[in-house]
């Protein structure tokens, strides 16, 4: 299983990095892949901070809480798993190598994009915004693969521990709200 996965994940690293690659595509996904940095994510955070609304406070605070929950993980299990990112492993490959660590899996800008784009949406429950918020969350995660610095089962690993701390904290907050 292990070994389809890993070939799965190597033919469509190929296939983008030969096939759909572009100049202004490159433009586009290295801008979009710092909307998961850790930067970026505090900035954000602290953005939402500053202003005044009662529900952006509470976002603002669980926000961290999950990124923190999260980054964590990634952190653990990059060291524990300690994958090879596409361009050490697949000598063809044309790589940006933009915002690496050392290990690929699971994409830590990706967990970031997703566990800020579902809380917000949370958050912003009902309103365009939450859309917006998980397209842009998507958009890292296809700019991490496009780039060659992540395969496919690390992005989504990275989207399912975002979405799972960003869930997993606004439950907790309910919780906290109705005790």
């Amino acid at each position: 299983m292990i070994d389809k996965i890993k070939n799965w994940d190597e033919r469509i690293v190929i296939y983008i990095n030969q096939r759909v690659k572009r100049t202004y595509l490159d433009y586009f996904f290295t801008a979009a892949t710092y909307l998961g940095s850790d930067i970026f994510a505090i900035g954000f955070i602290l953005a939402f901070t500053i202003l005044p609304m009662s529900r952006i406070d509470d976002f603002a605070r669980y926000a961290a809480v999950a990124l923190i929950m999260s980054s964590v993980t990634v952190g653990i299990m990059k060291n524990k798993i300690r994958r090879k990112r596409p361009f050490e492993s697949i000598i063809e490959l044309k790589s940006l190598k933009i915002g690496v660590d050392q290990f690929s899996f699971p994409s830590g800008h990706t967990t970031a994009a997703f566990c800020l784009a579902v809380t917000s949406a949370l958050v912003t429950e009902g309103h365009i915004a939450s859309t917006v918020y998980l397209v842009l969350a998507l958009i890292v995660a296809i700019s991490r693969v496009y780039l060659g610095v992540h395969y496919p089962s690390d992005v989504i690993a990275g989207g399912v521990i975002g979405t799972f701390y960003a869930i997993l904290v606004n439950i907790l907050r309910e919780v906290l709200i109705n005790v």
